[in-house]
């Protein structure tokens, strides 16, 4: 068996060597203590020992399992992973992953690390104002509302997706949504018409996708820096489709590849869980495995 992570960074621990520590701890008793692997920021699989003897080698490199997955289908390529939380844009060339930053903090600082993502996002990470009534409005930074609210609104999820808490423990139903959205600019239904609440959602929607985009753009400016945009993006994540394929488009890449269309049709529910699997089964038998679309 082997294991990549994200959640050491959650502030119930005091830093990411205790939250690397718990999680494999955690891990060992769920499997009975039955030896697994640990797949570290260098695309390697090493022991539970040497992952606790060097932590930040092993914290948050779930992304690493998703670029290496697609390398071994497409030699040159940008992966752009969207889940509930973060976005991981992920450069692929010759067939090996070429990443500026290993760490999280690295990869913020050159644009493959954008912590924006489907459903946990707070709004207020997103825009400073929003756009009602004929003015730009300021927004309070209190923790109303978050990206799967807007998603909701706008279609983009259905219920049974928006799998996470909400901020205010309410339901996850429209209604809920945009009473949570009204309370941004601190006011309820009372106040807004539904096609002003819509208005709000499209807005903080289209700067969640330059966010997205602005991530895009430092990763291409190195690989790309002719801005030919030959390089395709492969999109992955459940906001592979109203996120990460129209940040693409607006960027004019030339090719945007789904990755249901190389890969299987679930994969992009769980990237790092398959690119992991698949390079545990490549360890055991001493060979490539070959895995069918």
């Amino acid at each position: 068996m082997s294991l990549t992570m994200t959640g050491e960074l959650s502030d119930v621990f005091r830093n990411k060597k205790e939250g690397v520590n718990y999680i494999l701890d955690s891990a060992s008793q769920a499997f009975n203590n039955y030896d697994y692997s640990v797949l570290n920021i260098r695309s390697k699989l090493i022991s539970v020992d040497e992952a606790k003897a060097n932590p930040i080698e092993v914290a948050g490199a779930n992304w690493v399992a998703t670029g290496w997955l697609i390398s071994k289908k497409i030699r040159n390529c940008v992966v752009i992973d969207i889940g509930s939380t973060s976005t991981s844009i992920i450069p692929i060339m010759k067939g090996k992953i070429a990443a500026l930053g290993k760490t999280d903090f690295e990869k913020l600082i050159v644009g493959e690390l954008v912590y924006t993502g489907v459903l946990r996002t707070n709004v207020a990470a997103i825009v400073n104002e929003v756009p009602i009534k004929g003015a730009k409005v300021g927004i309070s930074s209190e923790f109303f509302s978050q990206s799967g609210d807007i998603h909701l609104i706008l279609g983009n999820i259905s219920y049974e997706d928006y799998l996470t808490e909400t901020p205010d423990n309410r339901g996850k139903n429209l209604i809920n949504a945009t009473k949570r959205l009204a309370r941004v600019i601190c006011a309820d239904l009372e106040d807004l018409k539904k096609s002003e609440i819509i208005r709000i959602a499209r807005y903080i929607y289209e700067k969640q996708i330059d966010q997205i985009m602005t991530g895009l753009e430092k990763v291409y400016s190195r690989l790309d820096p002719n801005n030919k945009r030959e390089i395709p993006v492969i999109t992955t994540g459940i906001g592979k489709k109203f996120l990460a394929k129209k940040a693409a488009k607006q960027l004019n890449i030339k090719k945007i590849v789904d990755i249901n269309k190389i890969i299987d049709n679930f994969t992009f529910m769980a990237t790092p869980a398959v690119g992991v699997a698949i390079m545990q089964a490549h360890k055991l038998l001493g060979r490539n495995v070959i895995w069918k679309h």
